[in-house]
């Protein structure tokens, strides 16, 4: 049944308006340069030295210790809620004790550190010299710096051949490591405070001896829990010092309150159970902000499930009326605005995976709790508003759709769509993703609990993910097909990474070049997934993170075992198979041109790839491969074609033998993998020209190819099902006239209604006029606050690579 929703509370909602805090801190920011604070690292850096021959848990402790109970810390005049990574408004630190010498031109003498596609990072030269010395100390020492080492003495250079030709992603250097990414337990610590997670760990300590127990590296984990957790208490009880500090400075009496204020909740909190909504929220930020600098490049928070987990304190204090509405909106704002900004230094590899540094942060509206029960309220509703009232690329938003999901939610997402444009939120079935997760073999109620992650990923709280980590993310199936194409070599490299199966001019059956493609994809999915078993071995010697392990799921504090320590009871693994569809719609071009209708020899075809497409018969040929029948035109023929190919590749994956633990899942998400991948890929018979990005998203069509509407595009990824995976992410680029109005956006959200009950999986929607962005694309500076999606991201359409402005504004705009 629909939830029942005090309609009057909408209504107050819908007028609210950014307060004048807020508005301060959005002007501080877009004014504020993006600059690189090394005071982090400098005290990692200082640890990391003072304690050699420590046991690497303590050691990873008492650095994340050293680093928070000394950083500088600051409370900007707008700040109600305290806990920044930076001093500054904008800022990121460094993570080189984890990953090594990985920002790209820190050896550089011009003064200019690219910490994004687009964007430099500030730093003088007395800063740059403390990460210099950190980057020299620490390179090779590293986790994945040792993991290359072994993986080298396994296939030489295979792995970073491989690498190279954007066959897999993430590369180890980009630091994403089991459950880096995932959200804490908010539940337990808003519930009970981080106090009683420290008695938790005294406990199992004590049971342990009095027991006599065996595991003697239980205790030092639970050891390292209660270093970390008292250090993120003493970090709030910094910053309540430093607040009652401004306060009897503070001549305003207004400002003065909110100062004893901050000291008086973060004398609480996170220690201990958050009373209040503002408690609530300032113990995330606290939390929050260790979580980031235990790992700066990719643990950042999430507010996750927050209309469930915040609920009762937003019905106590709201609802009950002890704060108005626009008090607790504020807040709400304050929170997600700052993890929306926070900034890090990306790897060149991220930088050209992901586009932007800012943290994917996600917040999830609607869905089922665990006893199946529809709970999306009224703070859904309000946190809807607030993503559209910000107007930010970052957080991504995920709206959970089932079939009780109410339509004032899914109005609301649409008109939060209207305002932010850039497909925020997404949509998500998730009574797929929860029969996924059943289907796997986890128990419903756990499944039910279910959040989405970074892009689109659904993962479970009750346990650890292994998504991207190990290098087991991405396997390019478009460079497998590529290998195929060429015998086994590389075509943009010229390096021999798959197996010898076949020069395919001499192929004299469709079935020959499938299957010798299926022969590559089982070579490489194998290889990769058994190296990333190697270094999975590898990274729990040199690597440790106990806070987030303490937080994230309770099967580690159960255990006794940090999240980089696998235990096949509770961390489960999932590998991405992307450019499906621009693998299916090149199968498919060969089969209709050369074998079907025997228009092109393999060798006139081949000739063409070889050479870009290049000459007048080159450009003919191109011409015949881009008229080829293409996935998203609801053709029975080349549908089928695309599902076939998703239940092969995900069956490779699925048939890994990964024991003791759980087998391979298979995801389809976004980010803008297909760029990335792209550049490893040659020439291919849909068409597109070598290098070029590919298919955006994982069952979208190729760019401008989807020429019969958008319906026709959602029966055709309706047919293709990719039932196999837990997540595929489609995006359709509409004009803005399809959600102007209440009614075209009802017609909409009946577009999207339709789709989901009809099985599909994800969508999501570009509002957004291709002349429009073709000015931007002239004119950036008119268009600084203009958001686009990209794969399963959002970002400012300003900040892309020109390659990826050009994807967007090829993709064909709908309308209905």
């Amino acid at each position: 049944m629909a939830t029942q929703v005090n309609q009057d509370l909408l209504g107050k909602i819908d007028k609210l308006e950014l307060s004048d805090r807020i508005q301060r801190w959005q002007r501080a920011m877009k004014a504020c340069p993006s600059q690189i604070y090394v005071d982090r690292q400098k005290l990692a850096l200082e640890s990391w030295k003072e304690t050699e021959g420590e046991d690497i848990e303590i050691r990873r402790a008492k650095l994340f210790k050293n680093i928070v109970e000394n950083v500088p810390i600051k409370i900007q005049d707008f700040d109600v809620l305290v806990g920044r990574l930076t001093p500054g408004v904008i800022g990121a630190s460094t993570a080189m004790d984890i990953v090594g010498d990985y920002i790209p031109g820190i050896w550089n003498d011009d003064g200019k550190i690219r910490i994004s596609i687009t964007n430099n990072g500030i730093l003088s030269r007395k800063d740059l010299e403390i990460l210099r010395e950190s980057a020299s100390y620490f390179r090779g020492k590293t986790a994945p710096d040792l993991a290359y080492k072994a993986l080298h003495s396994l296939v030489g250079t295979w792995a970073e051949d491989y690498e190279e030709a954007k066959g897999k992603d993430p590369v180890l250097s980009t630091g994403i490591f089991p459950g880096t990414s995932a959200t804490v337990m908010w539940k337990k610590i808003l519930t009970k405070g981080l106090r009683s997670i420290i008695n938790e760990a005294k406990e199992n300590i004590r049971r342990f001896t009095e027991n006599q127990q065996n595991g003697i590296d239980k205790v030092i984990f639970w050891q390292a829990v209660e270093i970390v957790l008292e250090a993120a208490i003493n970090h709030a009880y910094r910053y309540a010092e430093l607040a009652e500090n401004m306060a009897e400075r503070e001549e305003d009496p207004i400002r003065r309150d909110e100062l004893k204020e901050i000291a008086r909740i973060c004398r609480w909190v996170p220690e201990n159970p958050a009373r209040t909504f503002h408690e609530a929220l300032q113990s995330m930020a606290i939390v929050g902000v260790c979580k980031n600098f235990e790992h700066p490049m990719h643990c950042h928070p999430h507010l996750a499930r927050a209309d469930e987990y915040l609920w009762p304190y937003f019905m106590q204090d709201v609802k009950g009326g002890k704060i108005p509405l626009e008090k607790a909106a504020e807040l709400l704002e304050e929170i997600i605005g700052r993890w929306g900004s926070q900034i890090f230094v990306a790897t060149s590899s991220f930088r050209q995976t992901h586009q932007i540094n800012y943290g994917i942060h996600n917040v999830v509206v609607g869905g089922v709790d665990g006893n199946g029960n529809e709970v999306s309220n009224e703070l859904s509703y309000l946190i809807l508003h607030i993503i559209g009232l910000l107007k930010m690329s970052s957080p991504t938003v995920s709206l959970r759709w089932n079939h009780s999901t109410p339509s004032w939610l899914l109005d609301k997402g649409l008109e939060t769509n209207m305002k932010t444009r850039g497909g925020i939120p997404l949509f998500q079935n998730e009574e797929h993703v929860i029969a996924s997760f059943v289907n796997d073999g986890i128990p419903v109620e756990e499944s039910r609990e279910w959040f989405g992650l970074g892009c689109v990923q659904p993962v479970v709280p009750s346990r650890v993910k292994h998504s991207g980590c190990e290098g087991a993310g991405t396997v390019n199936v478009a460079l497998v097909f590529d290998l195929t194409l060429h015998n086994g070599v590389c075509v943009v490299t010229g390096k021999k990474l798959g197996m010898e199966t076949g020069d395919p001019r001499g192929f004299k059956t469709f079935d020959e070049l499938f299957n010798a493609f299926k022969q590559q994809f089982s070579f490489v999915a194998n290889r990769t997934l058994w190296l990333a078993r190697a270094v999975r071995e590898m990274n729990e010697k040199h690597l440790r993170l106990p806070f987030m392990s303490s937080l994230i799921t309770q099967g580690c504090m159960d255990a006794g075992k940090d999240a980089l320590c696998p235990d096949p009871s509770f961390h489960i693994f999932v590998m991405q198979d992307r450019a499906i569809v621009d693998t299916a719609d090149s199968l498919f071009a060969v089969k209709k041109l050369v074998f079907d209708e025997k228009k092109l020899s393999m060798d006139e075809l081949m000739d063409a790839i070889d050479t870009n497409f290049e000459g007048t018969s080159g450009e003919q040929i191109r011409c015949m491969c881009l008229a080829a029948p293409k996935f998203g035109n609801d053709i029975d023929e080349i549908d089928s074609m695309v599902r076939d190919l998703g239940k092969f590749t995900a069956g490779v994956i699925r048939s890994y033998d990964n024991r003791p633990y759980r087998n391979f899942g298979v995801v389809r998400e976004g980010l803008s993998w297909h760029y990335f991948g792209g550049l490893g890929v040659g020439a291919l018979p849909n068409g597109r020209k070598s290098k070029e990005p590919l298919n955006d998203g994982s069952i979208s069509p190729m760019r401008g190819a989807d020429v019969n509407g958008p319906t026709a595009v959602i029966r055709s990824v309706l047919k293709a099902g990719f039932d196999e995976a837990q997540a595929s992410v489609l995006n359709q680029k509409f004009s803005p006239s399809v959600v102007r109005s209440p009614e075209s956006r009802k017609k909409i959200a009946i577009y999207t209604d339709t789709f989901f009950r009809n099985g599909g999986q994800h969508i999501q929607f570009n509002i957004v006029d291709t002349k429009e962005l073709l000015d931007a694309k002239v004119n950036p500076e008119k268009y600084k606050d203009l958001i686009v999606r990209v794969g399963g991201f959002s970002a400012y359409f300003v900040q892309l690579s020109p390659e990826v402005q050009d994807d967007v504004i090829l993709r064909t705009e709908h309308s209905l």
